[in-house]
């Protein structure tokens, strides 16, 4: 779905105060029973501006306010729509101003709205749609959301090799009516594009020129299967606007633009931000208590379980505990830094998979380079860790012991925090996972499991 972008000179403060006041605005013409009123405020609105309007409306009022927006104009502001305010307006929505309403979007934003609904009420809607656009729309639903299928837009428009700029010219008037179009796509016989033609070229080429002498031919394409988090990485690393989406035998059959791109973006960075976090960024669609409980709660009790296990390795150790208690009130610190370091090193690791920093070719430079920072960060810490004991206590050994375990702990948090977002991404699993709640809960383990055990050796021998 495309994104409105902000209106020149509207600060960010400027737009809040405006969204806050047309949902008084509305509100309070609600309240009146005024819709006419309502009806002509909101039609003069911009579609981004009506759709952030939709979310923040209460659900039972919802379907009536979109009720009273033009079809073209509650066309766009579904597209600008998040999916549960989208699903929510178009679930109990009568078939016919829904297919109105879709017949009046974007292919793809079209089969966005439909993929959602359930499969008897989306075949409805495309049965009342008009019979290209439908075709069009099922077409690109056959597709996984997260694909160039899934993604692309079939509308677009190209030209033969031997075809003249005059003939161009003449289809963009025939096709370009209803279409933001900013360039061609030039094909050969078998419908393969061998080539692009900005549209502003052809204001200034020779009405005869081919456009085989006018395209370029540097064009990069994506197939209906490439994954959209791939798809982003190509749009940003040659600053595309737009790249043809071809099937498998090569042949043109959709585009992607910039504004998908940047929904990719977002939506996948959205993801990953959850993922650290050990919940699912579906619990922003949800506005049931136990739903969003249900996202978070299996992370959380896998936490749990590896506190019980942290628990466990302590319990292993209560000899060594008893014998020098002082030994607990450094576990905190050894833990907490451990594991802030896993979790800045995972991090880093899992942005740099996703932008492309950190490939095949780059993994055993990163390690070699997280090596290295884990060696300075820990002679730091177990530096500063290891005054504070002696200070603290008087107690030289035990100033040693915290030193030393303070500087394998973060080392060792370090080394996992690039490795396992790394074999995660190997296996195919998706390596935002290694961050956050695995990588802090597995850091706490090993910390208290090699101070423990250090000090447990060095007691022995010592005292």
């Amino acid at each position: 779905m495309s994104n409105e972008p902000t209106p020149s000179g509207l600060a960010s403060g400027e737009t809040l105060e405006r969204a806050e006041a047309l949902l008084e605005v509305t509100y309070e013409l609600l309240e009146l029973e005024d819709l006419e009123l309502l009806r002509q405020v909101l039609n003069k609105e911009r579609p981004a501006d009506l759709a952030d309007l939709m979310r923040r409306l209460d659900e039972g009022i919802r379907e009536t306010v979109f009720g009273l927006l033009e079809e073209s104009l509650a066309a766009e502001a579904l597209a600008e729509s998040d999916t549960h305010t989208t699903l929510s307006i178009v679930e109990d929505m009568a078939p016919q101003r829904l297919s109105d309403i879709l017949d009046e979007m974007e292919p793809d934003d079209a089969a966005d709205v439909l993929v959602d609904l359930d499969r008897e009420d989306a075949e409805k809607v495309l049965d009342l749609m008009e019979t290209e656009g439908a075709q069009e729309v099922q077409d690109l639903m056959a597709h996984e959301e997260d694909t160039g299928g899934g993604i692309m837009t079939s509308d677009l428009i190209s030209v033969r090799e031997e075809m003249t700029v005059a003939g161009a010219i003449d289809r963009l008037r025939q096709e370009a009516e209803d279409q933001d179009i900013s360039h061609l796509y030039v094909t050969d016989a078998e419908g393969r594009p061998v080539g692009v033609v900005p549209v502003h070229r052809l204001a200034t080429a020779r009405p005869q020129t081919p456009m085989s002498r006018l395209m370029s031919r540097d064009l990069v394409t994506v197939t209906q299967e490439t994954d959209q988090e791939e798809i982003a990485r190509i749009f940003s690393r040659y600053n595309l606007l737009a790249v043809p989406v071809v099937d498998m035998e090569g042949r043109l059959v959709g585009q992607i633009t910039v504004d998908d791109v940047v929904d990719v973006i977002q939506e996948e960075a959205t993801e990953d931000i959850y993922k650290m976090a050990g919940t699912s960024d579906q619990e922003m669609e949800n506005p049931s208590v136990f739903g969003v409980a249900r996202a978070r709660l299996p992370w959380l009790l896998i936490c749990l379980l590896g506190s019980f296990l942290s628990g466990a390795v302590i319990h292993v150790f209560d000899a060594t505990l008893e014998k020098v208690i002082i030994l607990a009130s450094f576990l905190p610190a050894i833990t907490a830094t451990g594991g802030n370091s896993g979790l800045q090193s995972s991090t880093v690791t899992v942005r740099g998979l996703v932008t492309g920093h950190v490939s095949s070719g780059l993994v055993l430079r990163t390690i070699m380079r997280e090596i290295g920072t884990a060696a300075v960060i820990g002679v730091a810490c177990g530096a500063a860790a290891n005054a504070a004991a002696w200070l603290w206590f008087k107690h030289p050994l035990v100033g040693i012991c915290v030193g030393v375990a303070m500087f394998l702990a973060i080392s060792v948090a370090v080394v996992l925090g690039v490795l396992v977002p790394l074999l995660f991404d190997r296996l195919g699993i998706d390596p935002a996972v290694a961050s956050g709640p695995f990588i802090t809960t597995t850091n706490d383990i090993l910390g208290i499991f090699i101070y423990l055990g250090l000090a447990t050796v060095l007691m022995g021998r010592f005292m």
